[in-house]
């Protein structure tokens, strides 16, 4: 499936149809889900938000004001709090977004109430197709604690995750030092897999996966792969994204009873084009699509680039007939969960 006409998504019925560019009026309402049951209540706290509304947080030109109206879109499409995620890109522009968020923070109550830290997703990622996803291979690089430490002086010490891959040269004294500093260290956009790696890599302090399932080439070897050894290793609270497009519910079905439901966290991977109408946008140089029923893809890398829903919306996926869980489930994995594997159990806005 090297062409882009021959990608295939996930509909909401779980069957398979190519991907088409579609642009044309009117916002995107809603993200593939099929429940019949709705979560009416929304408390759900997403640990990699990437933007919204035409907003990216990685973007040399962001604003407080920038920042502001992103948290009100989260807010009002029921996100009770976030981590402002900042992918792959050169040292400078990270600085600023690090920066510019903590101003937004400082200067508006409602940025400080729901923004809870930050998740750094790169530049420490595997720059190998497949697993680099729609990542900027460029900017890709080995683990430097210099550059965490310039990161945690820009956000005054909100980094709360940081995704590496764990072959990059330097990953594990890497982990244990930033583990000891109080940040996560997940893996992902990563060609570890084996079981041996994973657990010397949670014995320096890795605790998490970056969505399980994605960031992976098209083509694994069947049994020893990372979903697998990921999904098994109690070491590990997996991070996954149930929006209806990233993993088919058949998996998410595989997923949730597979691993105890303490050890799980789903997250939207929302990204700036959510919210927008659907059609060709292009930002730092890079092309996305966004599709009528809410698909978002990169057309360069033939890849998923990120999401355009919210945690709303992935949390009535998890409770479609489709993959069974109850409300009650649902707050585990989406609210309890994430915020434990953080460090702020017990939070409240």
């Amino acid at each position: 499936m090297r062409k882009e006409r021959k990608m295939k998504q996930t509909n909401r019925r779980g069957s398979l149809k190519s991907a088409a560019l579609v642009a044309g009026a009117g916002v995107v309402a809603g993200c593939a889900t099929g429940s019949r049951r709705k979560a009416s209540k929304s408390p759900w706290v997403d640990l990699q938000v990437n933007g919204r509304i035409g907003i990216s947080f990685t973007d040399s030109e962001l604003t407080p004001e920038g920042v502001l109206k992103v948290v009100e879109a989260l807010r009002d499409g029921g996100t009770d709090a976030f981590l402002a995620t900042i992918v792959t890109c050169p040292d400078d522009m990270a600085l600023h977004a690090l920066r510019t968020i903590r101003a937004a923070m400082k200067k508006y109550p409602e940025c400080q109430k729901r923004i809870l830290g930050f998740h750094m997703e790169g530049p420490f990622v595997s720059n190998v197709t497949g697993y680099s996803g729609a990542h900027s291979k460029q900017w890709t690089r080995d683990c430097d604690i210099k550059v965490y430490e310039r990161w945690q002086d820009a956000s005054d010490g909100m980094i709360r995750i940081v995704t590496i891959c764990g072959d990059r040269k330097g990953a594990e004294d890497f982990t244990r030092k930033v583990t000891a500093a109080g940040t996560v260290i997940s893996l992902g956009h990563t060609t570890t897999w084996r079981t041996e790696d994973l657990n010397r890599l949670a014995k320096a302090g890795a605790k998490t996966c970056t969505h399980l399932g994605n960031a992976l080439p098209n083509e694994l070897p069947r049994h020893h792969n990372m979903i697998w050894t990921a999904l098994a290793n109690p070491n590990y609270m997996p991070m996954f994204i149930s929006d209806g497009f990233h993993l088919p519910k058949e998996m998410l079905h595989c997923y949730v009873r597979i691993a105890p439901l303490d050890r799980l966290v789903t997250v939207s991977d929302c990204s700036y084009p959510g919210g927008l109408p659907p059609g060709t946008y292009k930002k730092n140089g890079r092309i996305s699509v966004l599709e009528a029923d809410g698909f978002l893809r990169s057309p360069k890398t033939n890849s998923l680039a990120g999401s355009s829903c919210l945690m709303k919306q992935c949390v009535e996926t998890l409770m479609s007939p489709e993959v069974g869980l109850s409300y009650s489930d649902c707050l585990k994995i989406a609210r309890e969960n994430p915020l434990r594997l953080i460090g702020m159990e017990g939070w409240t806005a």
